[in-house]
């Protein structure tokens, strides 16, 4: 895996974490699941356009950082960068199939 695997990875998680925030929107709004994550379920809770304008900034973030990475850090740091996207990429990965899932029963 090369340096543009950082892009690579960073896009797909920008655009799961995205559809995770539309999901977990939608399936809170129709009753259908709970949050897991106490963090997002205490924002949720109090504001759902909050929510969905952390979720969109989050996306953004993860988006931002990997292309300052990719153009501006040295090959170890990239690495380094790169192993902890893949985790993150499979963790969202896992949440937004879990999505689908109830979705499909739906």
């Amino acid at each position: 895996m090369g340096k543009k695997s950082i892009m690579l990875f960073g896009i797909s998680i920008a655009f799961l974490n995205f559809l995770d925030g539309i999901a977990t929107n939608y399936g809170l709004m129709e009753k259908i699941i709970e949050e897991m994550n106490p963090i997002m379920d205490f924002i949720i809770s109090f504001n759902p356009a909050l929510f969905l304008i952390l979720k969109i900034a989050l996306s953004l973030l993860v988006l931002f950082v990997s292309y300052w990475v990719y153009k501006h850090s040295k090959a170890h740091f990239q690495k380094l960068y790169l192993i902890s996207l893949v985790g993150v990429f499979f963790l969202y990965f896992g949440i937004c199939s879990l999505h689908l899932y109830w979705l499909s029963l739906l």
